[in-house]
């Protein structure tokens, strides 16, 4: 992957945007996405969207979510310490210890999550699973004014991971669900912006807001945009590491390509042309079985308006919601160039009809 790629990721990972208030990660798209692009606004809810040749046949959606987790502090009790609200779905055992941000009109302070020492819990204490209102956000205040001063009440933390290498093509990283979706979408506008002297299609790029709080904005962009076809980029569990089970999940591993979803929550037609469309090119692909909601944006994107024929794809994560959620480059851009291929093939005469 080109260095400018990965540079893009680092400034969307460290630009906070739990749902809600995604604005510092949007103004990262915007910038990014107005290159590969012929308009660009942002809607009242605050998805960004961007048209590629607007007067296209069909329409087509592409969209990932660019919320992430984080936590809205509600109180400060007289000591100084932050009591906090989560935004989005926390595995509470993941999180005493961990350093975050906090976000306020003054720029960010660090802090970490902190909760009684195992040492001071009794028997019963230690047996019990943990509890968010058990826990606060030490920010080094040193009583409830200082604290209040520096931290009006609204503000919003997210835990401090911010993006690194491991080995190979792998990165790691808070956020990674989605943000690393969105950098496979800016890459498939990227693409199909170099070519568009093919391209049939009109193009709708969606960084949408929300997804982990009920998967609001992407509905809503749908209806507003009515497509015929919308893709949605989001992350699934990868089976390949311990204590995972290939019968549960399918064998999905880190770089073995997209993860396309097969399911009653998805066209039938999609699925078909983008398995395609991978094959056609040799690329290697992997299946996400899902017999029901696949619980992204596409289940509420598919029931816009009368309809709309939607695909999902999916990069294989491990630690899903936590700080170290890890992803292949690899998985990333080989994305990208299936949903460029599946679009670039589109033209008025595409049978949708199951």
């Amino acid at each position: 992957m080109d260095e400018s790629r990965f540079t893009f990721l680092e400034r969307l990972v460290a630009s906070p945007s739990p749902s809600g208030f995604e604005q510092p990660a949007q103004q990262v798209v915007r910038t990014e996405i107005q290159q590969f692009a012929d308009e660009v606004r942002t809607d009242v809810m605050g998805n960004v969207i961007a048209a590629l040749n607007p007067a296209g046949t069909p329409r087509v959606m592409l969209t990932a979510h660019c919320d992430e987790l984080g936590f809205l502090i509600r109180f400060i009790d007289e000591r100084g310490f932050l009591y906090f609200s989560p935004i989005g779905g926390f595995d509470p055992s993941s999180l005493p210890g961990e350093r975050v941000f906090v976000h306020t009109p003054t720029g960010r302070l660090p802090g970490v999550l902190g909760r009684k020492p195992i040492h001071l819990m009794d028997r019963k204490e230690r047996s019990q699973a943990h509890d968010l209102d058990d826990m606060w956000i030490d920010i080094g205040a040193s009583d409830q004014r200082e604290a209040q001063e520096l931290v009006p009440l609204g503000c919003v933390a997210t835990r401090a991971n911010e993006l690194a290498r491991l080995r190979g093509d792998l990165v790691v990283s808070r956020g990674m669900d989605n943000k690393s979706s969105i950098l496979a979408i800016v890459e498939t506008m990227r693409l199909l912006y170099e070519q568009r002297e093919q391209l049939q299609a009109g193009v709708f790029f969606v960084s949408s807001v929300q997804e982990e709080i009920g998967g609001r904005g992407a509905a809503l962009a749908a209806y507003g945009l009515d497509p015929q076809i919308a893709l949605t980029v989001d992350v699934t569990f990868a089976s390949d590491h311990p204590q995972t089970s290939e019968a549960m999940l399918g064998k999905v591993k880190l770089g073995g390509g997209p993860t396309i979803t097969t399911g009653a929550f998805v066209s039938p037609r999609v699925y078909e042309l983008l398995t395609e469309a991978a094959r056609s090119a040799g690329m290697a692909y992997q299946l996400d079985l899902q017999a029901g909601p696949t619980h992204t944006d596409n289940d509420g994107v598919r029931l816009a308006r009368a309809g709309i024929a939607t695909g999902l794809l999916n990069l294989p994560c491990r630690y899903m919601h936590t700080s170290s959620e890890v992803v292949s480059l690899k998985d990333i851009e080989e994305t990208a160039q299936l949903m460029a291929r599946f679009v670039l093939a589109l033209n008025k005469d595409t049978n949708l009809i199951p």
